[in-house]
């Protein structure tokens, strides 16, 4: 069994021991057999769109945990570019669980297996559980296998609340295909009619985040993976980064999501072009900068400053000793000459003075 499969059984685990209350080694091994390949499908990952030409919204359904996970609500949620709502439908007696707040108020979202956990300011714990199964209340198993079953779609719920755009560009319909085109008698030749420019392909960049065209972005971690979204009304385009085919996994016959390999990063600045082609050879760049700068590890707390030095030294501590301290803690101060001659005036060696020029914390 993988870890992402013991992961999902744990998740499965707690679910069916909250609602049927049976002992955890029977819900375990029930969790076990509940458990299912994920399927390739997108279905359940597509919320329903509405309000979609004025006040675009991703709706859910979705089961949410009570206090303590004591109880559980059934109901619509409700994502938008500034919101996020949830409204009860089942059963009526929680209908306090119903919400409404900005969506710059969510904090801590993470994914748990087959829950989506955040903060609003109020701990909330959710899932993925489709209207036909809203009925299950009192069968925990009905639950748990709808549950498991959904985990697609719950981790497309944390996509929207990440990035609502990129959720949206995949919810979106597919452009309903051309009427089919019927041959008629031509009584005289028409004048040619000038074909329509081919449109260029659209480019959604998810990360690194706040990246976009001709943008620069800070990044303290290397090595960096790109990540995005690509449309095309005429079919899905082909997308390569600095001139090297990126990953591609089509999210409908005119759209994909697409991701680099690790790309390694150089300190400062470094430039990437990403372009997608469609079939009529149109083609769109997005040329962005990433500027790099490693984290810099935090001194060692037991690091060693001028006076301490000078301190053990006038305690008797020997040069050699001192040497070995620092080698083991490092020092946290950047030595001047006047620093190095107290040092030697209180019996500093040779040994010692070369170890703390050679420790000597480096200029920001």
């Amino acid at each position: 069994m993988s870890h992402g499969d013991r992961g999902r059984n744990r998740a499965v685990l707690f679910v069916f021991v909250m609602l049927t209350g049976i002992s955890g080694a029977a819900a375990e091994k029930v969790a076990r057999q509940s458990v299912k390949p994920e399927s390739s499908s997108n279905d359940n990952a597509r919320p329903q769109l509405l309000n979609a030409d004025t006040n675009p919204t991703l709706r859910f359904p979705i089961a949410r945990m009570g206090h303590m996970n004591a109880t559980i609500s059934f109901g619509w949620l409700d994502i938008s570019r500034n919101s996020i709502r949830y409204h009860v439908e089942q059963p009526p007696s929680k209908s306090q669980d119903s919400f409404e707040v900005p969506r710059q108020q969510i904090r801590g979202l993470d994914f748990q297996g087959l829950f989506l956990e955040f903060s609003n300011p109020k701990m909330q714990r959710i899932f993925y559980l489709p209207p036909s199964e809203w009925e299950s209340l009192h069968s925990g198993i009905g639950i748990v296998s709808a549950a498991e079953g959904g985990v697609g779609a719950t981790q497309s719920i944390e996509r929207a609340m990440q990035n609502f755009d990129f959720a949206l560009s995949l919810a979106r319909p597919s452009a309903p295909a051309p009427p089919a085109v019927v041959e008629r008698p031509v009584t005289s030749p028409a004048p040619p009619t000038p074909a329509a420019p081919a449109t260029a392909p659209n480019i959604v960049l998810v990360a690194p985040a706040g990246a976009g065209d001709k943008q620069a972005v800070e990044q303290d971690a290397s090595p960096l993976v790109m990540r995005g979204a690509v449309m095309d009304a005429s079919g899905i385009p082909v997308v390569t980064i600095n001139g090297s085919p990126a990953n591609m996994r089509p999210q409908s016959n005119q759209a994909a999501e697409f991701w680099s390999d690790p790309l390694p990063l150089q300190r400062g600045d470094n430039r990437f072009q990403i372009s997608a082609a469609n079939a009529a050879h149109v083609e769109t760049h997005l040329d962005v900068l990433v500027h790099y700068t490693p984290k810099v590890a935090p001194p060692n707390p037991r690091a060693l400053d001028e006076p301490e030095i000078v301190a053990l030294l006038d305690g008797g501590v020997p040069s050699t000793r001192v040497v070995e301290l620092i080698k083991e803690r490092g020092i946290k101060f950047r030595p001047t000459e006047d620093d190095l001659n107290v040092i030697r005036a209180e019996g500093g060696s040779d040994e010692l003075i070369q170890t703390i020029q050679q420790a000597a914390v480096p200029a920001l």
